[in-house]
């Protein structure tokens, strides 16, 4: 005569064999702190804008995007608008920007756009820290409390 295994018995040992790969380099996506090389070279297109904890709705976020050289040349579109400045990339991922070379064009349109624009372009002149994830495919610029967070996808992927 068999034994019937009762199917809470199966549930723990799925949980239990799951939690047992959780240390190994698969267990999600990793997150290291950005380089010139890892964050320059590469067209990143906005996916998510939070400000002070709160995510900020974009309308076309593929209209958001960010670029650099490897000589720290950084440039965008801003909505609307597109915008340049100087930054460096240390080597545990502090963005250092050049204030005084930040600018953007200023053509006008609708309130609402605009209103995006304005809360995208202080969010990205306020980050301090660069990190890559996801094998490269992504990009984030925040704070160092991370009140202010940008997160890219590359473009095309």
């Amino acid at each position: 005569m068999s034994k019937a295994v009762p199917v809470w018995f199966l549930g723990l040992a799925i949980v239990i064999a799951g939690c047992m790969n959780m240390g190994g380099k698969d267990s999600g996506p990793s997150q290291t702190p950005g380089s010139m090389n890892s964050v320059c070279g590469h067209k990143w297109e906005l996916r998510l804008l939070r400000i002070n904890g709160q995510a900020v709705p974009v309308d076309q976020p593929r209209e958001f995007t960010f670029l650099c050289n490897a000589g720290g040349e950084a440039m965008g579109k801003s909505g609307l608008n597109t915008y340049r400045g100087t930054l460096q990339i240390t080597a545990n991922g502090g963005l250092l920007w050049d204030s005084a070379s930040f600018a953007s064009t200023k053509m006008a349109g609708p309130p609402q756009l605009m209103e995006q624009e304005n809360q995208y372009l202080r969010a990205l002149s306020g980050t301090s820290q660069a990190f890559v994830k996801g094998g490269g495919g992504r990009l984030i610029l925040r704070d160092a409390s991370g009140n202010i967070y940008l997160e890219y996808i590359k473009a095309g992927l």
